[in-house]
């Protein structure tokens, strides 16, 4: 059963003394964070606020403790009163259960619509503790957002929800954009319908400085949390395939198991030669390109016939095999001189590079005519004139094998269900699907 957006805001809000707090995803496993403003963390001791870590309860939406492990504050030096210092992280356990998903508050269209969620003061020790007050972005001005929140609630409403977090729901689900942390406003007459907010840069920059773990989406933690994503084979019949997709998903198991590295590992690793375009370095978070990855290495080690494809594995296929994401959903072949080019900087001859993109209809390999006009513009000899050709060069760029996933999953695949239809069991598909990826790209 899928939660709504309101419970899934919800699960990830909890109580900071008396403040709120709201949950995210680090790029490790031995700790989540909780964001949170931080003068509801700081105790006063007569004109001091002081911050100890015994004097930190955090509570989760169902009332249960969290252990804190440790406080991230700006380090630089600063008044404990200036808001621009406002802002806390707190280490807390790992979270398991945490799918935060966030969106940078500067790419929030006018009038976007927000969610605040947190625990107003008023509400403590209710039945419904956890509230959400509607409204909607009025500006974004160095990493501050200033919201306006539906209804013109007073301070007093307000107070409490120091240290939620603020949403946007896009495409359906909610995004985490910020941290409230006061009402907008220098009197208290004014201080009505108005918020600020810290955006994430503004926590990430904390993150930087405490050289702690980065924010990370939640898919980027393990690979088994995409498990269900991967071989999405688009058939008239998915009953003819089943079988098919059962044994990789189970495959895919024993291979995380194995110890597949972390999504967040192979971007440290691999960073930008993960993608097509080095210029759209947001690519590398997106969801798509790590649920492509993880077919990629299903592909690899079904066809290697091994059993693990740990870090000493994928170093080692680096040149054999490569795979590039784009969100671009245009025709891939477009790109090939680009491809080829980058085929040549990481691939040893015979190499096979492989293209992941939204393009639905994607052919399976560029038609020979084309790969041959394209080579032979970019194998020209230098200082030999326009029609002098590397002939070793050539024979690189022509030994290269690119396809497309896509196309890969519906030659091998869905052009062929009633092959697999016939097949009597699971380990029989699987050597079908092998033997049809043999025939393109080993």
């Amino acid at each position: 059963m899928n939660n709504t957006d309101a419970e899934i805001m919800q699960s990830y809000t909890v109580m900071v003394n008396g403040g709120s707090g709201v949950l995210v995803n680090a790029m490790t496993l031995d700790y989540s964070y909780v964001l949170t403003a931080a003068h509801v963390i700081r105790k006063k001791k007569g004109d001091i606020a002081v911050l100890d870590l015994d004097d930190i309860n955090v509570l989760d939406y169902k009332s249960e403790k969290l252990k804190v492990l440790a406080v991230l504050i700006d380090p630089a030096p600063h008044d404990a009163e200036d808001p621009t210092y406002d802002c806390a992280i707190l280490k807390v356990e790992y979270q398991a259960r945490v799918l935060q998903r966030c969106f940078a508050a500067s790419r929030l269209p006018h009038l976007a619509a927000i969610i605040l969620v947190g625990y107003p003061a008023t509400e403590r020790g209710s039945a419904d503790q956890i509230k959400q007050y509607d409204g909607h972005k009025t500006s974004v001005v160095n990493k501050l957002v200033i919201l306006t929140i539906n209804g013109v609630p007073a301070k007093s409403t307000i107070q409490g929800m120091s240290g939620g977090g603020v949403y946007h729901i896009q495409a359906g689900s909610p995004f985490l954009i910020g941290v409230e942390f006061q009402m907008d406003g220098t009197g208290e007459e004014q201080q009505y319908g108005r918020v600020q907010c810290h955006s994430l840069a503004r926590f990430e920059e904390i993150i930087t400085a405490c050289t702690s773990a980065q924010m990370i989406p939640a898919h980027l933690e393990c690979f088994s949390r995409m498990r269900e994503m991967i071989f999405a084979f688009n058939v008239i019949d998915p009953n003819n395939v089943h079988q098919l997709k059962v044994a990789l998903e189970g495959f895919a198991d024993s291979l995380i198991r194995g110890g597949i590295p972390a999504p967040y590992e192979v971007m440290e690793q691999y960073d930008l030669q993960l993608l097509v375009d080095s210029k759209r370095p947001d690519e590398l978070k997106n969801q798509e390109l790590w649920v492509a990855y993880l077919e990629f290495l299903v592909i690899c080690a079904l066809m290697d016939n091994v059993g693990a494809a740990d870090a000493n594995y994928i170093k080692n296929i680096e040149r054999k095999r490569r795979l590039l994401y784009t969100s671009d959903g245009s025709n891939w072949l477009r790109r090939l001189e680009e491809l080829l080019k980058t085929a040549r900087k990481y691939l040893d001859k015979n190499g096979t590079l492989i293209v992941a993109s939204p393009e639905a209809a994607a052919q399976l390999l560029p038609p020979n005519f084309t790969l041959k006009n394209v080579i032979s513009n970019i194998a020209v000899v230098p200082n030999e004139g326009p029609l002098a050709i590397d002939t070793v060069e050539s024979a690189i760029y022509t030994s290269f094998k690119l396809t497309h996933l896509e196309g890969l999953r519906k030659n091998c695949v869905i052009d062929s269900e009633d092959e697999y239809q016939g097949l009597p069991s699971g380990r029989a598909q699987l050597q079908l699907f092998k033997d049809k990826l043999n025939e393109i790209i080993n």
